[in-house]
């Protein structure tokens, strides 16, 4: 797998597109960045002048299969934060409509399940990249539900390797293009997370919390393998075998490193109310951790 750092300089249209065809195996047929696409002015999907004017740019990405099923666009927004009213009318002027009528125009529809959407939105030296799908809640009377992945070049490391991790097992192009089923519920298996979710109970923090925690033990298991007797986890690691336990392996070591860090740095957040995610509370946690275990760790070890 390549390192996930390759995610972040993906930060505009052709940046992306190289990331799709080098890292994820995107099938394009052509090589020339301005064959991949079709353009699409805002009033050729019907948009008003309000969501117009959040827009910069819209593409739709030609098929990379002659039986493809997915729509696949790209949209280039101004504002800072992803424009999720702008994103549901452009999605509901693309969708199959369950009544057609006299005056609806020859424009392609998709089922929403199969539309994929591409954007970047924010500064240009932070500019955001977003991948969203919605699924269908209609049954339940509910609009349709926008899940992401996003990231950019002020995420933490942690993030960025779970993004890249999450694209290339879930968003690679597939091995049988012909089986539309498969392609479709690999690709939308990718999206789990809403866009904007806050964790609001005790359980979804442990879920998460356990998440992260695994990310790290895994991040932990590969430099320990990687480094030599000289790299910092390593001698914490040799350390605990002659203090503590003398038959401990890496990854139980790496098991017990990431617990550590987080019982530590979940306590200095609710201690002091850090106001910032877990992964980057560890500069205003240092002073509270300094009578803690993570006194002991080396100064570069890999929280996010």
């Amino acid at each position: 797998m390549s390192n996930y750092t390759t995610l972040k300089n993906v930060n505009n249209f052709e940046s992306l597109i190289e990331y799709l065809r080098d890292e994820l195996d995107w099938d394009f047929q052509a090589e020339d960045i301005e064959d991949l696409t079709f353009d699409y002015e805002p009033e050729e999907l019907g948009l008003d002048e309000s969501t117009a004017a959040k827009i910069d740019g819209i593409k739709q990405l030609r098929p990379l299969t002659n039986n493809q099923t997915w729509g696949i666009f790209y949209i280039d927004f101004e504002p800072k934060k992803l424009p999720v009213v702008a994103l549901r009318r452009i999605l509901s002027k693309l969708v199959v409509k369950r009544r057609t009528s006299a005056n609806q125009s020859d424009r392609a529809a998709w089922q929403m399940h199969d539309l994929l959407f591409l954007s970047s939105y924010g500064e240009n030296r932070t500019r955001t990249i977003s991948l969203a799908h919605f699924s269908d809640n209609s049954e339940f009377g509910d609009l349709p539900t926008l899940k992401t992945i996003t990231w950019n070049n002020l995420d933490t490391p942690l993030h960025l390797q779970h993004a890249h991790q999450t694209l290339t097992e879930k968003l690679r192009f597939p091995d049988n293009p012909n089986d539309a089923e498969a392609w479709r519920e690999q690709w939308a298996s990718a999206f789990t997370q809403r866009h904007g979710e806050v964790i609001r109970t005790s359980k979804q923090l442990a879920i998460r919390l356990a998440e992260l925690a695994d990310n790290i033990r895994t991040r932990a298991n590969e430099i320990l393998y990687l480094e030599s007797e000289k790299g910092e986890l390593r001698k914490l690691h040799k350390a605990f075998q002659e203090a503590l336990i003398h038959d401990l392996s890496y990854d139980d070591f790496a098991d017990m490193y990431a617990q550590t860090i987080f019982y530590e740095l979940l306590t200095a957040k609710t201690t002091f109310r850090v106001q910032t995610s877990v992964c980057r509370c560890r500069e205003r946690s240092q002073a509270a951790a300094k009578r803690g275990a993570l006194k002991s760790l080396p100064k570069q070890i890999p929280l996010c």
